[in-house]
């Protein structure tokens, strides 16, 4: 019986939703009488999270630059998806106008290869790096390849922060102490390589479902970013942190293309603008947020390990593999471009 009223409670919601955005650019309610156009946002991180600050500054943005003919509604903390991937499909069908996702959910929404460049190990050293990459003409060509495949479009991206990897085992001195543990990561095949380069057996869980899977034990570690570890309270089912910091974890907003180009010409400039105040914003709250949580875990009970450079040099020798056998994910071409980018051999 209370898997069926939880059945029920599920379409309740999802008819609700489905009614309340059915509305969306048409005959909607009005504001000095113009239409209002109403926006769904859906993400996976708590409220405390620098995502929904982010999230927040473009909901006030958008409503006051509109004059209130955007009305900007965010569903944080799981309400409608489980996780990124399922995120990227509810702004592809419509059900949700934006979001922002993992550039490895956009590899796989549409098959667009490229945007895995960004998951290789120790690849992309500081922010400044990433950026010049998202914000340059070849990672254009890749959000145009994503509108054309899955009519979704890419406005920038954003650095959660930096992935560190949590463990209930022992303190991480080297790769060796890696050997033999679960690990969860992303649903991302050069993830997953890194993971069991470092000898340790790479498990994908769904991100909502993952606190639950440390609790008991389903997997001994994860690695995802610094300020996630804080957000969402993984300090209280893992002990240990490693600051390997192989990878960022980069974030891409997305909107439903279609709902985009039916906006009048007025709206267009304005969300235009405010996406562009928003990637400013939430670039910073990540900065800062990444800045302070480190300390803040240690203050929690992980017990942190930091590395020196020659230290993490035995990290980085043993996921150097990762780039020969994985070459064909994001493509060799894709490789060398960045790299000729960021003035790298």
């Amino acid at each position: 019986m209370k898997k069926k009223t939880n059945l029920v409670l599920v379409l309740c919601l999802c008819v609700a939703l489905i009614a309340g955005l059915a509305g969306c650019g048409s005959g909607g309610s009005k504001a000095d009488g113009q239409e209002v156009y109403e926006i769904s946002i859906t993400h996976l991180a708590s409220e405390s999270d620098p995502i929904h600050q982010g999230w927040l500054l473009l909901k006030d943005t958008l409503e006051e630059k509109s004059d209130g003919r955007f009305k900007v509604t965010i569903y944080p903390n799981k309400q409608i998806s489980n996780s990124d991937n399922e995120n990227a499909e509810k702004v592809q069908q419509g059900i949700c106008q934006v979001s922002s996702v993992p550039t490895s959910s956009l590899a796989s929404l549409g098959s667009i290869k490229e945007y895995q460049i960004f998951d290789y190990p120790y690849l992309f050293e500081s922010n400044e790096e990433l950026y010049t990459v998202l914000d340059s003409d070849l990672a254009k060509t890749w959000s145009a390849k994503l509108n054309d495949a899955t009519g979704v479009t890419a406005f920038g991206g954003y650095n959660l922060g930096w992935c560190k990897i949590g463990s209930n085992k022992k303190v991480i001195n080297s790769p060796a102490d890696l050997k033999g543990q679960k690990i969860r990561t992303m649903s991302s095949d050069l993830q997953m390589a890194i993971i069991n380069s470092l000898g340790a057996n790479a498990t994908v869980v769904n991100y909502g479902e993952l606190f639950t899977a440390c609790q008991q034990g389903t997997v001994d570690g994860m690695m995802t970013s610094t300020g996630l570890f804080l957000s969402d309270r993984f300090y209280e089912v893992q002990k240990y942190l490693a600051c390997t910091d192989a990878l960022g974890l980069l974030h891409v907003p997305i909107v439903n293309t279609a709902w985009y180009e039916s906006l009048p010409e007025d709206l267009k400039a304005v969300f235009d603008e405010s996406m562009g105040i928003y990637l400013d914003g939430v670039r910073q709250y990540e900065e800062d947020y990444e800045a302070a949580a480190l300390d803040k875990l240690k203050e929690n009970g992980m017990q942190v390990r930091e590395y020196t450079a020659e230290e993490i040099q035995s990290f980085k020798d043993a996921t150097a593999s990762v780039y020969t056998a994985k070459a064909n994910v994001a493509g060799q071409d894709t490789i060398d471009a960045v790299k000729e980018i960021l003035g790298k051999k």
